[in-house]
Order: C-alpha cells, then structure tokens, then sequence
C-alpha cells in the first residue's frame, strides 16, 4: 500500500509539471486538455491522501495536513488559471471571426449593422467574462484569509500537542530519575541494617567471652580432692 510520504511527492512534482504545461498552453505551445486531464489526476492523488492522512499517529497528522491543504490550494490555483487563459482564448478567438466577418461584409451596410450587433453582444460577454473573473479574485482572496487562519489554527495545534509532549517527556524523566534514588536509598539501607547486625552479633560474641574469662578468674579450676 502507498504510504503518505510517498504519494505526498508525487503528486508535488505533478503539480509543479502542470505548471509548467499551463505556461505552455499560455503560450500556445500545448493543449489545454492535457493541462485539465493532469488537474484531474493530481486532484484524485490529494483524495487519496485525504485517506491516508487518518491513518498517520496524532503528533505527525497535524503536520501531514498543513502540507496537503497547502498543496490543495496550489492546485486550486492553476485550476482558476486554466479556466483564465481558456477565457482568454476564446475571447481572442472570437474577436478574430468578427473581425474576418466585418470585413468580409463590409460592402453591405445591413450586413456591417449585423457585424456591429454581435460586436456589441460579443463586447457584453467579454465584460461579463471580467466581472467573473473579479469575482474569482474575491473568491481567491476570501480563501486565502480562510486559508490563513486554519494553518494559524493548525500552527496553535501543532505546538500544543509538541509542548504536551515534552511536559510528559519530562515527568517521565523525573519519575525514572526518582525510581534510581530510591533503589540507592533502599540498597544503602539494608547495608547499614547489616552492619548494624553484625555489630550486634560481634558486640554479644565479644560480652559472652568476656563474661567466661572473669568467671575462671573467680573460681579457678583445680585438681578433684582425693
């Protein structure tokens, strides 16, 4: 099974190819498609990740889902630029067969008021394409404040957790250090109980042959009477 540290690459150095294929298309050097049908996989990779990440332990998830939410949101982006430099195309290529047609027609005048008309209407779709567009930008910049305060959220979280796990760290240290007196102290206890002993049987030893020689001393003993 793919793991997360795995995938996590991957689909970071997709990102950064389709990056460089929508500066291509921007160009006019590639198509457009190739550029969606990558957006389309990368998007499928960062659900799998999605999957994976509740899997990692606590301490290293916070971490892992700063990291893909970043990489959701770059994605979004080149999503938006897509659709942008579509818009754009399409415009331009719009304006160039009115143009040819104006042309074409220009011995007419009903045909030239025709042309005109769809300029205008042609004109009315370009600037509902701007208002889109600024309405994509105010989009982008609500999400980047949301954006902005789930990674402060997740930054409080993460250092939490982190000073959690060195408080216990900590206590642990403190505990293994307090076991290691105590043993000290318990091994230092029962030798001096044992010196004590061994003094109290050397200071009996010693008093019971004391007390033998002064009796000899006081009733000697002789030969029996014959």
């Amino acid at each position: 099974m793919t793991s997360i540290a795995e995938l996590l690459p991957r689909a970071s150095r997709l990102k950064y190819e389709i990056e460089l294929q929508l500066h291509r298309v921007e160009r006019q050097q590639a198509d457009a498609s190739d550029c969606a049908m990558g957006l389309a996989e990368l998007e499928r990779q960062l659900a799998t990740l999605d999957g994976l990440v509740a899997a990692e332990r606590p301490e290293k998830r916070a971490l892992w889902r700063l990291k893909i939410d970043d990489l959701r949101h770059e994605t979004r982006f080149l999503a938006r630029d897509l659709t942008k430099v579509e818009r754009v195309r399409s415009s331009a290529l719009e304006r160039e067969q009115l143009f040819r047609r104006r042309s074409a027609a220009s011995a007419s005048s009903a045909v030239a008021i025709d042309v005109l008309a769809e300029e205008g209407e042609s004109l009315r779709r370009s600037t509902a394409q701007v208002d889109d567009i600024m309405e994509s930008g105010r989009t982008i910049i609500g999400s980047l404040a949301t954006q902005r305060e789930r990674l402060k959220a997740t930054h409080r979280n993460a250092l939490s957790m982190i000073n959690t796990l060195g408080v216990s760290n900590s206590v642990m240290r403190l505990i293994q250090s307090r076991e290691k007196h105590d043993r000290y102290i318990v091994f230092a206890g029962m030798a001096l109980t044992l010196l004590v002993f061994y003094a109290c049987v050397r200071y009996a030893s010693s008093g019971s042959s004391a007390h033998r020689g002064s009796v000899e001393t006081l009733h000697p003993m002789g030969p029996p009477p014959s």
